[in-house]
Formats: C-alpha cells, sequence, structure tokens
C-alpha cells in the first residue's frame, strides 16, 4: 500500500508541483492530520475542483511541528503561502509537515477513486 497527501490545487498556486519540484519545503493544515505520516514517504496527490486527483511525484514527510500565528511569518518562504489568502493562518496557528527528498513523476497518474475519501488529508492506495 501507497500513502499519499492530498494537496489542493483549486487557487491559482500549484502546491503540489511547487512540493515534488522542491520549492515549497513545508505542507501546512489547520488541524495535525499527517502527524501518522511523519517518516514516510508519501504520494503528493494534485487536487483540482472538477478533476480526477493525480500522482505528482512523492516527497518524505521527516517531522511536523505546530507553529504559531506570530511566528508563521518566518515561515512564508517554505510554505509559499501569501499572506491573506484562503490558506493563511488566519490569527491561527497551522501545523506544519516538512516535505523532504522530493521526487516528480514524469507523467501524472490517476488516482483510484477507491483512495478517495471525502474529508480526509491522506489515502492509502495500490496502482
Amino acid at each position: 500500500m501507497i500513502k499519499g497527501i492530498f494537496v489542493n490545487e483549486n487557487g491559482c498556486i500549484p502546491y503540489a508541483e511547487l512540493i515534488v519540484r522542491g520549492l515549497k519545503k513545508f505542507e501546512t493544515r489547520n488541524r495535525d492530520m499527517l502527524s501518522a505520516l511523519v517518516g514516510e514517504r508519501v504520494a503528493i496527490i494534485r487536487t483540482r475542483r472538477g478533476k480526477k486527483p493525480m500522482v505528482v511525484g512523492f516527497a518524505t514527510i521527516r517531522y511536523s511541528f505546530f507553529c504559531s500565528a506570530d511566528k508563521f511569518e518566518s515561515y512564508r518562504d517554505v510554505t509559499l503561502i501569501p499572506e491573506n489568502s484562503s490558506y493563511d493562518c488566519h490569527g491561527k496557528g497551522k501545523w506544519l509537515y516538512s516535505m523532504d527528498d522530493p521526487y516528480r513523476c514524469e507523467q501524472p497518474i490517476e488516482l483510484p477513486s477507491s483512495a478517495i475519501r471525502h474529508g480526509r488529508s491522506w489515502c492509502e492506495f495500490c496502482y
């Protein structure tokens, strides 16, 4: 089984692509939703409204930590989250997950529909 994390690309910033190219060093979540994957190599799954989820590459989540709102500004250059965007911390803290040793697939791989679970941040699948 392969574990993968869903990375939303409904806005104008291709976050999944930035992770697998090694430019986005930390993925963020409002709640601690990926701690079960720390230490794991995971698929990076690009999600877009109206499109099938695609595996665009892989990365290793080496560690995670909670970042308070007052310190979040110092992580903008590694999260690539613009100020006041829908992914900003909005006065609350966020969980940050390292995205190490990225690998970009030459061709995206369509995720099996059986792996999709609405409301989840990650999944397991075979391919």
